[in-house]
Parts: C-alpha cells; structure tokens; sequence
C-alpha cells in the first residue's frame, strides 16, 4: 500500500451524520478545466475571537442565544470568525429585517471562511434550529456551506453540516445538540470558498434558536413566501486537495428536513455492550505526543477505537482503490483511516461489502493498523487489512459495529 496519506488531501466528506434538508443540488463544475485554486481542506482550523470567561451565559429563560434573529443589525453579540469579514444583510430575511450573509451572492468567490460565531454554553438536552438561503454555483470539492461547534482554538468539536447548495428559499435545519451539553463552544456558520473568479457561494443564516432543557421556539412567519425546496442528494465529494477519483463513489444519503447530528462522544473505553476486540487509545495520544516532539519517528502499530465522525468516497492511487474516514479520539482530534479495498476484498474470510461505504458517521469502530505521521497535518492509520508489507509485521483489521457498540462486523 502507499505509504502516506495525507489528512489534507482529502475531502472533507458531505456524509456527516447531520445531514441537511430541503435544498437543490448544484452545478457541477469541472474544475479541473475552469478553477486553478485550491481544494477544500480536509481539516482546518477557523479564526474565532478569544473566549470570554461568562460571556456565553444569557438571561434568556427559552433560548440560550443573543441576537439569534441578528436584529441588532452589527456585531454586539455574534462576532465575526474567519478570515473573511461576514455581514449583517438586510436583503433577504426569514423574519424581521435582518439576517447573516456569509460569502458573495456574485462573483468572485471568497477565499477563506466567512462567518459569524457566538460563544455559548450547551444546555441539557440543548436542541439547535435556524433557517438558512444558500446559493452557489460551486462544488463542495472547493467550496461549501457549513455549521460547526468549535473549541477555544477554532478546531472543529462537531461538523454540524457541510454542503454546496442553492436551495431556491428558506429552508430550516435542525441538530440535537444534547452530546455536547455542559461544554462551552463557538457557534459558527459560515462558507468557504478558494478565491475562483468564476464562482460565488453564499449562505444567509436567520432566527437562530438552542433551547434550554427541551424548550422549543415559537413558531415565526416567513418574511416573503418562499417556494418549498426539492430534496438533494448531496455532490459526490472527491478527496481534497487531490484529483477526482477514477471510480464513482457512492452518493451519500439524502438529507432529509429535520437532519440530527450523530453524537461524537471521546470515549477511553469501549460502549460496554460492544465485544472486546483491541484497543489503546491512550497509546495512540502518547504516540501522537511523541511524534509531534520528535521523540519518535518511526511508523507504530496502534489498536484504537471511537465513533466515526466523517465518511469519505473511495479514490483509487497507484497503489489500488482505498476507503477514507474518520475516528474521534479521546483528545477530539479525528484521525483519518485508510484502508486498502482492494487488499480487503481479496481477503480468504471477512470481507467487507463490494460498495464503498461499509461504514457509516455515528457507527463506533475498532480499528487496527499503521500509525504514520509526517506533521500534524500529515497523519493517519493505514495497513487496515491482511495485505501488508513484508517489512511490517503486523495485520490490521477495522472492526464496524453500530452506535451503541452492537452488531459488530470484522473486516480485513
């Protein structure tokens, strides 16, 4: 297998298990001929102001948030993140007069995030609901739309939702954030973009609402009628900052209205009702810490495990057609995990499906392999199956089970 896989040269996959609702996909564009800008990061840190100690508790008995309907028309309460400026817009609102623009409506496109955040603690059982407008007439290989909760440093804690849409109209999203409760984040919407003169991408973000303790918004008409949007099925993402893939991955699954993200929890052991295949997380932190200050620099045999947090298409290299995707780790970074499809379908018993994905965001996995790491943003785990170099040892399998760590299957 080729030994290095960037965790940069991926895409950031649309398949999180917060799916959203309600939009029409866009254009392809063929950027290989029409955009010579860069890919989309796989991971990416955003510039968030500094947390501020109280600053994120309010007085409000029923939503947590302050200004979630950005009627004070600035930057009081929502702050702006990213290194591209976002605007209080008064040109399309949900209700009142006005509403978050994140991007350009024309173009060019912006290069960098765009956005707006707010610092806020998660209450029990917290419930996220805000109605975006979003147009592009990009590629979520180059440019999307997104939420996140990030922490203190701007570094991803939940990818609420990733996609380059023109919805046609106001369409409403909403994200269980209960798995997060207690912890203070930033609250971010924004997009991305790479600068293409050709391109625009553009997302308005209104009446934005965290209920306390299961509480629930009241009910605001729509400004302007606005047409019902089409269900999309999400763009087929290629791994970024690389070419398109050779093989057609599998679309992910239509978003539905009322999408909810998948809990990401940072678990030291494993759900205690999953059966006891290998795992040291701890080893792969203290791995990863010796790594980065260069105590180590050989490649190391880890047993890790964890929920899955990104799922990506499959893409073909020089050395076969491989499997992507994510595994939080009790640190709250995501490491990547790549396994060898073609190496695993070969393989005498325990194969995995034919299709790729075989594994799902939300599914707890085992996953045993290679642990490489050539900086911080090049690092991942690889060598996932029975065919490995005769100059490493071991033999790696990913373990698959569901979200309550049950109905496991062993693939090598």
């Amino acid at each position: 297998m080729l030994k290095r896989f960037s965790a940069a040269g991926v895409l950031l996959a649309l398949a999180m298990a917060a799916c959203s609702g309600g939009s029409t996909s866009s254009p392809t564009i063929p950027h290989a001929l029409t955009n010579d800008g860069a890919k989309k990061p796989a991971t990416a840190r955003i510039k968030v102001p500094a947390m501020k100690s109280g600053a994120h508790v309010t007085s409000m008995t029923t939503n947590v948030l302050g200004d979630p309907g950005f009627e004070s028309g600035g930057f009081a309460t929502w702050q702006q993140c990213g290194n591209v400026n976002a605007k209080i817009s008064t040109a399309r609102v949900h209700s009142g007069t006005y509403s978050d623009l994140n991007g350009s409506t024309a173009k060019p496109e912006v290069n960098g995030y765009a956005g707006v955040c707010q610092q806020v603690t998660i209450p029990t059982n917290g419930q996220l609901s805000f109605w975006v407008y979003e147009g592009t007439n990009d590629t979520v290989a180059y440019a999307d739309q997104e939420a996140d909760l990030l922490d203190s440093n701007g570094n991803t804690i939940a990818l609420l939702y990733s996609e380059a849409s023109s919805t046609n109209g106001w369409v409403q999203k909403t994200f269980d954030l209960s798995q997060y409760a207690g912890q203070t984040v930033w609250l971010f919407f924004g997009v991305y973009g790479n600068g293409w003169s050709s391109g625009y991408i553009y997302q308005y973000v209104d009446d934005v609402f965290i209920g306390a303790n299961g509480a629930t918004p009241t009910p605001v008409p729509t400004a302007t009628a606005s047409p019902t949007p089409k269900p999309t099925t999400s763009p087929s993402p290629t791994p970024k900052p690389t070419a398109s893939p050779s093989s057609s991955p599998t679309p992910t699954p239509k978003p539905t209205a009322t999408p909810t993200i998948a809990p990401t929890p940072t678990p030291t052991v494993a759900p205690t009702a999953t059966p006891a295949y290998p795992c040291n997380n701890q080893q792969f932190l203290n791995d990863q810490s010796a790594f980065a200050a260069g105590s180590i620099s050989a490649d190391q045999f880890v047993q890790v495990c964890g929920k899955v947090t990104q799922v990506l298409p499959s893409k073909t290299t020089t050395s076969g057609l491989h499997g992507y995707f994510y595994v939080q780790m009790p640190s709250g970074y995501n490491i990547e995990i790549v396994s060898n499809l073609d190496a695993m379908a070969q393989a005498s018993t325990n194969q995995p499906p034919s299709t790729w994905p075989w594994v799902a965001v939300g599914d707890y996995v085992y996953v045993q392999g290679r642990y490489y790491y050539d900086n911080s943003s090049s690092q991942g785990i690889d060598w996932t199956e029975d065919d490995t170099s005769s100059s490493w040892p071991h033999t790696g399998d990913v373990v698959v089970c569901n979200g309550s760590g049950a109905n496991c299957n062993f693939y090598w």
